[in-house]
């Protein structure tokens, strides 16, 4: 477990800036099948959502003296009785300061986006670890992944959100398009719905 949590920080931390126009990273990368090694069974068969992806949001967009770089490495399913589960991993990085949080997902649901069908995600879950003063461990983080592949168009993601249960499941549960965004993929892609056969 700690192997995983660590590749998938390295992963993170090897992706400064310079990624625009970066080749795509396939979802079968050793990060992202690390963890869906940990999430277990689950992730072959009731993958709900993954991706190992990065988004900037220029500064305008928010107002910020830098542009916004979100990092994100997670894996939601959906096990035999039902329940939803999974991990991630997010990095936001803004105004000089970079913060991480980590934990297991805890819903998801998925709408339809740009056209296609159930190819937007909405995933959160409990915060286990941060090093964000300003967010408690036992809070809850959520975000929107899209996956654009059948329009062959970079996916699409938005920044994280913040709040207690309540909120979290509530914006799962919910059809609600993305308020701010989405940001397109920069680097790496999302997948939403089943995984094919390699």
């Amino acid at each position: 477990m700690q192997r995983a949590w660590m590749a998938g920080l390295l992963w993170m931390l090897g992706c400064g800036g310079g990624e625009q126009g970066a080749a795509p990273v396939a979802t079968g990368s050793s990060e992202l099948s690390a963890l869906k090694a940990e999430v277990g069974d689950d992730a072959r068969h009731g993958l709900i959502a993954a991706g190992e992806d990065t988004i900037v949001v220029p500064a305008s967009v928010f107002g910020t003296t830098t542009d916004i770089v979100g990092r994100f490495l997670f894996v939601a399913v959906r096990d035999g009785q039902g329940r939803v589960h999974g991990l991630y991993r997010v990095i936001e990085a803004v105004d000089g300061s970079t913060f991480r949080y980590s934990g297991r997902l805890t819903c998801a649901g998925t709408y339809d986006f740009n056209g296609l069908t159930g190819n937007r995600a909405k995933v959160g879950g409990r915060i286990d670890a941060t090093d964000d003063s300003s967010v408690a461990v036992g809070s809850f983080i959520w975000w929107q992944a899209i996956d654009n592949r059948g329009l062959h168009q970079a996916d699409q993601s938005t920044l994280a959100g913040f709040g207690d249960e309540a909120a979290n499941e509530a914006f799962c549960a919910s059809a609600t398009p993305p308020r701010f965004g989405p940001f397109d993929v920069v680097r790496g892609n999302i997948l939403v719905g089943p995984e094919e056969d390699d």
